[in-house]
């Protein structure tokens, strides 16, 4: 009884460090309850941060999402446009070039400011890069984000 009790803990310890081993590694997948960003500056300064929030109020089989994009810390009372790319292969990888604006926000005089915006479209998952660009050449970049719909 006792050997059994040890081989049984041997087995069970093996199966959870072969269950964390497995469970560690860097895995791409969509989230089903949305995705973000941080804003970080390839040109000029700030920060800021992109939530990106599908919702199902089209129904299954189409793309409907709230987008909130928020910049902090960059020049005050300027104006910035909000935009997008997409890639069709939902691997965490983005390779789309062509940005598209989608919203445009300005800043405050302390250098802040949002926006909220609804966004639908055909395709169910794909990968979304955000750009946000001020009228200063000001330009924040988010992460590749992997989207999907609900």
């Amino acid at each position: 009884m006792i050997r059994t009790l040890h081989l049984r803990n041997l087995v069970v310890a093996v199966f959870v460090a072969a269950g964390g081993a497995i469970s560690g590694m860097a895995v791409a997948h969509a989230n089903p309850f949305g995705a973000q960003s941080d804003l970080v500056a390839v040109t000029g300064e700030g920060a800021g941060k992109v939530v990106v929030s599908p919702t199902a109020a089209d129904g299954h089989g189409s793309f409907n999402a709230r987008v909130m994009v928020n910049i902090r810390q960059t020049t005050p009372n300027t104006t910035f446009t909000v935009t997008r790319t997409t890639d069709p292969v939902p691997d965490g990888v983005c390779t789309g070039t062509a940005f598209g604006a989608v919203a445009a926000l300005r800043t405050s005089a302390g250098g802040a400011g949002a926006v909220e915006f609804e966004r639908t479209g055909p395709l169910l998952q794909f990968d979304l890069l955000v750009r946000v660009v001020g009228e200063d050449g000001t330009v924040l970049q988010s992460s590749c984000m992997t989207i999907t719909a609900k």
